[in-house]
């Protein structure tokens, strides 16, 4: 199904990556740099989970799993993501999207994933909380399962809703950053230096 947008709509940028990766945070810093409108798919799925009485979006997507509901939201959300692709000058923060747009044939400037190893998304998501640490601590392992666990439910969901390899971003985005060992300043300057190099904004 080819959807047309038109050249005067002007930038389409879409920024994802595995949880707590810190993709919200340059998808934001991107959208700010280019004068971007900033859409994030992850708060939709976080709205569902509360209109549905769940705590946490991993209790939601659980619950989900469990009672083979998959189509249920995220034909929704995606949806969603669509029809906003089409307003102008827009970035969409979505681990998704990259994928769909190709099925869909939506024309995006750039595609951009921001990769992360689990020790390293473990970290963040503790500094993110301003919360001290021990990678030998049970709060550690705790969190470190929990991420794990988001990302097997993840990679399951859209394997069986849009048969996309969640595993091979490669396939998907034009740029691929791993941000392991980058802190969020050089990982900003990696990605507008990838952009620039490979002409997608001039």
């Amino acid at each position: 199904m080819k959807l047309k947008r038109e050249n005067e709509l002007g930038i389409l940028m879409v920024v994802g990556g595995p949880g707590s990766s810190g993709v919200s945070t340059i998808a934001k810093a991107l959208a700010r740099h280019y004068s971007l409108a900033y859409i994030y798919a992850g708060l939709f799925m976080r709205n569902m989970a509360k209109d549905e009485g769940f705590k946490t979006v991993e209790d939601f997507l659980r619950y989900i799993d469990e009672n083979d509901l998959q189509g249920r939201y995220d034909y929704e959300i995606d949806s969603k993501m669509i029809q906003m692709s089409f307003e102008k000058n827009t970035l969409i923060d979505s681990k998704v999207f990259a994928a769909l747009s190709l099925s869909y044939d939506i024309p995006c400037t750039v595609k951009i994933w921001i990769d992360c190893d689990l020790d390293g998304r473990v970290r963040r998501s503790f500094e993110k909380e301003g919360k001290a640490f021990k990678e030998d601590s049970s709060e550690y392992i705790d969190r470190k399962n929990k991420l794990l666990e988001r990302y097997n439910l993840d990679k399951k969901r859209y394997e069986g809703l849009y048969g996309i390899d969640y595993s091979n971003p490669k396939k998907y985005n034009d740029i691929v950053v791993d941000s392991s060992r980058l802190d969020v300043k050089n990982t900003f300057e990696l990605v507008v230096k990838r952009i620039k190099d490979g002409g997608y904004i001039k």
